[in-house]
């Protein structure tokens, strides 16, 4: 019979500690990681949002091409909403209101939005909220709960924008998802 040491049973204090800090090192850089995943969902549903618009676009064009509206100006009607047009794309026009440009959106893009000035008042109206620069023919597209670091420089929203030029082209759609 071979003898048994009953000492090198277990684990040393030592192993232990050793094993508990490297467990802490590993918690403590990969948990947040997989605990929080606010921001990859806020990007994914960014993302959604651009791919529908895209789609949406499409839509529109062809609809603008059929209704001989596709020139430099031009109107078509969906779901009971004038859409303006720029070459056969949803222009923004500096003279509609947020609540117009809101109503356009939703009406080529099938989102829970409100306009800039309600989200202002009402954080909880909606999961998103549309604004304009109408100087520079754009429409964003900001979480509502961001509402508060909203800005050209918060990277976190869709930018649609169809500019006016001597050479139109199609509209340009980015997505910032950064700051998310």
């Amino acid at each position: 019979m071979i003898p048994v040491n009953l000492k090198n049973k277990g684990f040393t204090l030592i192993e232990l500690v050793v094993v508990i800090v490297i467990l802490g090192i590993l918690a403590v850089t990969a948990a947040p990681k997989f605990i929080d995943l606010t921001n990859d969902a806020k990007a994914a549903n960014l993302e959604a949002i651009g791919g529908a618009m895209s789609s949406g676009l499409q839509l529109i064009n062809s609809k603008a091409i059929i209704d001989r509206q596709d020139g430099d100006s031009g109107v078509i009607q969906i779901n009971g909403t004038d859409i303006p047009l720029y070459n056969g794309y949803p222009s923004v026009r500096g003279s509609d209101s947020f609540v117009e440009i809101n109503a356009q959106v939703k009406a080529w893009l099938d989102i829970d939005a409100v306009d800039r000035n309600t989200a202002r008042g009402n954080r909880e109206a909606a999961i998103f909220f549309t604004d304009k620069s109408s100087a520079n023919n754009q429409i964003y597209i900001f979480f509502t709960a961001d509402y508060d670091q909203k800005s050209v420089n918060f990277k976190c929203h869709v930018l649609y924008e169809n500019p006016e030029s001597n050479n139109p082209a199609k509209p340009i759609i980015n997505i910032e998802t950064s700051d998310c």
